[in-house]
């Protein structure tokens, strides 16, 4: 897999994973301004975060129209003491609806072979090998946390 397309899934990740919003203080939240997914719902979704990657955020992706927070993850099932794997998770998170439905479009044009779903200000993007499964896992763990609805491709 092309390692830019796992960057940008990666910056996608944590950022719609971090951006859900909201005023509770919990970072296991995902309506919490505080809520952290490296630590909750990547875990909550059976997977691991192998590490934290901001350099690997195409700049247009992180600083566009709406932005404003973003987070990438490499993600594994078992990081086995990893800081990389061949999948990446990126969380963006917007400050308006416009925004991310803006951010999505542009995020499926700009990333092929790739998974997205919308989460309220949140795009969560997957890349790699296991980008459908990993998505759907996620998904999964945010709707179980109470996070909003979903738009998937």
């Amino acid at each position: 897999m092309n390692r830019s397309r796992v960057l940008l899934v990666l910056a996608v990740l944590p950022l719609a994973l971090a951006a859900c919003g909201g005023s509770s203080s919990s970072k296991s939240n995902p309506n919490s301004a505080n809520y952290d997914p490296a630590h909750t719902t990547i875990k909550d979704a059976g997977l691991e975060a192998c590490s934290e990657s901001q350099s690997q955020i195409p700049q247009n992706l992180s600083s566009g129209p709406g932005v404003q927070n973003t987070r990438g993850f490499f993600l594994a099932k078992d990081c086995k003491g990893q800081k990389t794997s061949p999948d990446f998770g990126v969380v963006i998170q917007y400050d308006s609806r416009q925004s991310v439905d803006a951010g999505y479009a542009a995020i499926q044009g700009t990333i092929p072979n790739s998974s997205s779903a919308k989460f309220g200000p949140l795009v969560i993007v997957t890349i790699g090998p296991h980008h459908e499964e990993y998505l759907a896992m996620i998904s999964q763990a945010l709707k179980a946390q109470g996070a909003g609805g979903t738009t998937t491709s």
